[in-house]
């Protein structure tokens, strides 16, 4: 018998029992939907929730802790630089990030752009190396306002209009994420303890001392410290000049100053700017202000003498906007934000040294920064924001002297595959480290959803079972009223095997439609629960619109399962209407 003549007879039989095959293909688009639903549901949480709130192949890790009256209190030791050398040399370890606190008072105010009067709060922040988070903003940023790249040639910005800016001849949104870099600065100091580690007191600023061996591959020494070698303005950072000198062409900080003390305090971007102080008075230069995008950032607030310098990088935890629209708006009468992308580019000033809760440092060492919200990021501290490791390194320098920046806080360790993770955190704790709270959660998130989806999976399960129990009871059925035809085909040279086929291919062809009702029924229910209220986006991520996560391999799975188990239930009616005998039967 040809594959014709089969799919011939099979679709005979199919359309003359339709209504009772229907009724055994409930059950394989009820376990097949169930099955796909719980899958993407699972793998959509995985992926887009718990991976991005702690990927699999990173760990925080923090000085371990012991409980006296039921404090928290750290074992004494040191998470310095010879603890993270010994990190990185553990095995399948790649990357070791440290993590710092500020280790001083300070309080912060702004945001009177978006909330309409300014905050005065508390100010807590730490500091990361931005290349651990740069993808992630990145990432946040392009899924709330789109892609980078605009059409349209340009020479200038103003060719672009408005929110847009002319890079490499083409027009391209202005973003933010690329910000969160260390802006620099010089540091003010007495002696070398006033000054960051590596760093030592040259002239009254901190800097890297040349040594021995010079200042390496792109470096300039310059009166006994390392500056970056530059070949113009476009080499340096923001608030730093290219200008000749002994050991040629260097980055150097603009000095600036302001015309009296309450200029410090200002909001006015433009006076902020200050004058920069000229390098050669003599010359006649014409008196200008601090470049574009930076401001004149005094020694003191009772200083007008400084360097340009850029706003402190700031990304901010998407938490926090959940506190606020739920306590903090309710509780002010203030309106809700809708989103996190409406923070980006708000700027906000800090001052160190001050505190609503503890004795503000002397008014001589009190020091104000200006920052800006560039990004958002689930590493970033929960209660307080996020800003560049060096900038946390040099801040502690200036408030807590040397000790007080010689230690990380934490660190961020990552590894080259997630199976090396739980050995590398064996390793750590032999040094005293163990996992942070956070990284804690998402151990404990991670085998909640490990249960849940062998739970989810065994319902599924079970329902295919039955359905499966259902496909024998209705083949049997059939196979009875069909009994006279299938001996007919055994008399006239049907073979045994030709049976089979046919009972099998009728099955696989009702598993085939059953799965993918059932997978279609599945994404329907997912698109109706990803239109829930509250489900536009997730709480606590920035850019997560959708819950699920269909791959081809959770549809195939959907499909597949639902195949098996109709030719699992097709086995028995096909063994024994192979087994029938055609005379006893036409007789």
């Amino acid at each position: 018998m040809t594959l014709a003549t089969r799919m011939g007879i099979v679709g005979r039989h199919l359309a003359r029992s339709r209504t009772h095959l229907a009724f055994a293909a409930v059950g394989l688009v009820v376990g097949s939907a169930s099955l796909v639903f719980f899958l993407a549901l699972t793998g959509g949480i995985r992926e887009r929730v718990l991976n991005r709130l702690y990927p699999v192949n990173q760990v925080e890790l923090q000085r371990e802790m012991v409980r006296v009256f039921g404090l928290g209190l750290e074992v004494p030791s040191r998470l310095d630089e010879a603890v993270l050398s010994a990190l990185r040399g553990l095995p399948g370890v790649q990357g070791v990030w440290p993590k710092q606190k500020s280790r001083f008072q300070a309080i912060l105010w702004g945001g009177r752009e978006v909330f309409g009067r300014d905050f005065r709060v508390e100010s807590f922040f730490d500091g990361i190396d931005p290349v651990l988070v740069r993808d992630e903003i990145r990432h946040a940023e392009q899924e709330a306002y789109g892609p980078e790249v605009l059409s349209g040639r340009c020479e200038t910005d103003q060719d672009c209009g408005l929110g847009a800016a002319c890079r490499a001849g083409t027009c391209g949104r202005r973003t933010f994420w690329d910000r969160f870099r260390d802006p620099g600065g010089d540091l003010l100091c007495r002696d070398d303890g006033g000054c960051p580690p590596g760093e030592a007191c040259i002239d009254g600023r901190c800097g890297i001392p040349c040594g021995d061996q010079g200042c390496g591959e792109g470096g300039v020494c310059d009166r006994g410290r390392c500056r970056k070698a530059c070949g113009s303005d476009e080499d340096c950072l923001p608030g730093e000049t290219c200008s000749s000198g002994a050991g040629g062409r260097a980055c150097r900080r603009l000095e600036c100053r302001l015309e009296n003390v309450q200029q410090v305090f200002s909001s006015d971007p433009e006076v902020i700017r200050g004058w920069v102080v000229s390098s050669n008075p003599s010359a006649g230069e014409s008196p200008r202000r601090c470049p574009l995008g930076t401001w004149c950032a005094t020694g003191s607030v009772r200083s007008v003498e400084g360097t340009c310098e850029a706003p402190i990088p700031v990304i901010l935890s998407p938490s926090l906007l959940e506190i606020y629209n739920r306590v903090v708006a309710s509780a002010m009468g203030m309106q809700p934000v809708s989103g996190l992308e409406i923070l980006l580019g708000v700027p906000f000033s800090m001052v160190f040294g001050e505190s609503f809760f503890i004795e503000d440092a002397p008014v001589d060492r009190r020091v104000l920064r200006r920052c800006v919200v560039v990004g958002f990021s689930n590493k970033a501290l929960d209660f307080g924001f996020t800003v560049p490791l060096g900038v946390v390194v040099r801040a502690n320098a200036m408030m807590r002297g040397r000790e007080g920046a010689a230690e990380a806080t934490s660190v961020i360790l990552e590894t080259a595959r997630n199976e090396d993770l739980a050995a590398a955190v064996e390793d750590a704790k032999v040094l005293g480290l163990v996992p942070a709270p956070r990284s804690e959660e998402a151990r404990k998130a991670s085998q909640v959803l490990r249960i849940l989806s062998w739970v989810f999976g065994l319902v599924s399960g079970v329902m295919l079972v039955i359905s499966s129990i259902h496909i024998t009871h209705t083949f049997l059925m059939l196979l009875t009223e069909r009994r006279l035809e299938i001996a007919v085909y055994r008399a006239v040279g049907a073979r045994l095997s030709d049976i089979r086929a046919m009972v099998f291919l009728e099955a696989g062809l009702l598993g085939v439609f059953g799965g993918g009702a059932g997978t279609g029924l599945a994404w329907l229910l997912a698109q109706g629960v990803n239109r829930l209220p509250g489900m536009g986006g997730l709480p606590g991520l920035a850019g997560v619109s959708r819950l699920f996560d269909f791959s081809p391999g959770v549809l195939l799975a959907g499909v597949a399962c639902a195949e098996v188990f109709a030719l699992v239930g097709a086995w028995l009616p096909a063994a024994r209407a192979a087994r029938m005998d055609p005379a006893a039967v036409l007789s």
